[in-house]
């Protein structure tokens, strides 16, 4: 997997995440709902080296011709168009924004276009649009050459925004393939957020941890083969490719493993995915199914110990950071709680 930077965004329908992948985000390992582009007010003419030229090439997609038959148009009130089903995207379709440029030069700010975009994405759910899972490129800062560090904060911002207010919006990713691009995006991010210099440090660097993790990445590996559903989860792969790696930061544990641990808790606890229970509703659900205590106390540690771990910007509790032995509570925690998962799933075959 692809994965360089997550971010952890809590809601009322649960933990929603943004991610940055290290890909061509034209050939994705995973299908999205919406691609998001970027050009040029009216200007529709792939250049060589763009994301239009990319989907020419690679989807053999002409985008003037998806401008012209464009299922909701709202470029003059927003600048922003939304293509018919792309039969080579997965029926997936294309949004386009335009005029980032325009909005930096007339206000020194990518805010006006942003704010238009993400608004017409916070408008596609009340359209029927299905809009789950969301890509685009760091819109404007390509061809269009603004600076990363006039973009990448408004937009982390807005997608933050979205993400908390629609509900139907689950992922959004932001995806580059130049490696020293993501670079700049990965730490611009991380400084953007405040993040703490021990939450950047790899999990991998106590060598007890890799033991550890040894037996984590064994039963997630069991858990991709036995179970059809979650072998393509993206939570899932993107865990297992950070352990086998030994790339995985402290605030990268905490947001994957809480998630990882909602997929699994959720599957087994009964409760009807058809109403919105929290990861703290499913858990003590479990105990209606004879599970001991002291593993339903297991699985608040890692809900709440992932929830802290993930927290982007400065702590204003007491203690305000985690230390090492923290995490290695956390990492035997989630190794324990694994063994649980698939124990408990072959009880009930």
């Amino acid at each position: 997997m692809s994965l360089i930077n997550i971010i952890s965004v809590p809601t009322s329908t649960g933990v929603k995440t943004i991610e940055v992948h290290n890909q061509d985000i034209t050939k994705l390992d995973w299908e999205v709902d919406i691609l998001v582009v970027s050009a040029f007010t009216g200007r529709y003419d792939p250049a060589p080296g763009t994301v239009l030229k990319a989907l020419e090439e690679n989807k053999s997609i002409i985008f003037s011709n998806l401008a012209h038959k464009a299922h909701i148009d709202l470029r003059i009130p927003l600048g922003c168009w939304l293509s018919q089903e792309v039969e080579t995207l997965g029926n997936g379709r294309i949004l386009c924004v335009e005029g980032i440029k325009n909005s930096i030069k007339g206000t020194g700010s990518s805010e006006e276009a942003l704010s238009n975009l993400f608004g017409t994405l916070a408008l596609l759910s009340h359209k029927n649009v299905k809009c789950n899972r969301i890509a685009m490129p760091l819109l404007g800062t390509g061809y269009q050459g603004n600076e990363i560090e006039k973009v990448l904060p408004v937009l982390v911002e807005k997608a933050i925004h979205t993400l908390i207010n629609v509900n139907s919006i689950k992922t959004i990713y932001f995806v580059e393939i130049n490696e020293e691009r993501i670079k700049k995006i990965d730490e611009t991010i991380n400084t953007h957020l405040l993040r703490e210099f021990d939450k950047l440090e790899s999990v991998f660097e106590d060598d007890s941890l890799v033991l550890l993790f040894e037996g984590v990445i064994s039963k997630l590996l069991q858990i991709k083969s036995k179970n059809q559903r979650l072998s393509k989860s993206n939570t899932l792969n993107n865990l297992i490719s950070k352990i086998v790696r030994k790339e995985l930061r402290f605030y990268e544990l905490g947001i994957l493993s809480r998630k990882m641990v909602e997929l699994l808790v959720k599957e087994i606890s009964g409760l009807p995915e058809t109403k919105e229970f929290t990861l703290h509703d499913h858990i003590n659900e479990l105990r209606s199914k004879h599970v001991a205590d002291w593993m339903i106390n297991y699985m608040h540690t890692l809900r709440v110990f992932g929830n802290s771990v993930a927290h982007e910007g400065i702590e204003t509790t007491f203690p305000n950071h985690m230390e090492k032995a923290d995490i290695f509570v956390f990492a035997h925690a989630f190794n324990r709680f694994l063994d649980f998962y698939l124990k408990f799933k072959e009880e009930k075959r």
